[in-house]
């Protein structure tokens, strides 16, 4: 059987621009992290988080802690991994549909930003076109 994988974006061309995180970016750490991130099953991960209304780095805690362990507790770590999952997010077709949303069992981040996909941003969208009156 042969698993079709079309819903997974293709990344392999995304070039981050870290902005005021190149201090972070360029370390060994700062690479294992854009890494980690980009590897189709997390970014699996975020894409159904954000089908389920919840924000993408949720199901990603368990992962990052295995793999970072205490780095990743770092304020500036948590804010470098926000900024990179909005640029993954976006270059997979999702928009910002709202920051600060509060993760209820968060072990790394209290609140986190919340993706929508263009598809499903596309279905919310009302127009006058699209209400009929009598």
């Amino acid at each position: 059987m042969t698993i079709n994988d079309s819903y997974l974006p293709d990344l392999s061309s995304i070039e981050y621009d870290p902005q005021h995180f190149r201090n972070i970016h360029e370390t060994e750490c700062g690479q294992a992290i854009w890494h980690f991130l980009l590897r189709p099953d997390n970014v699996l991960r975020m894409q159904t988080a954000s089908y389920l209304d919840r924000v993408a780095v949720e199901p990603l805690e368990p992962g990052l802690l295995a793999a970072f362990g205490e780095e990743v507790k770092d304020d500036m770590i948590k804010r470098y991994i926000g900024h990179a999952v909005r640029q993954i997010m976006e270059s997979a077709g999702y928009h910002l549909d709202k920051q600060n949303v509060r993760i209820p069992r968060g072990i790394l981040f209290k609140t986190f930003s919340r993706y929508r996909s263009d598809a499903e941003r596309a279905k919310l969208v009302i127009s006058a076109q699209s209400i009929e009156t009598d």
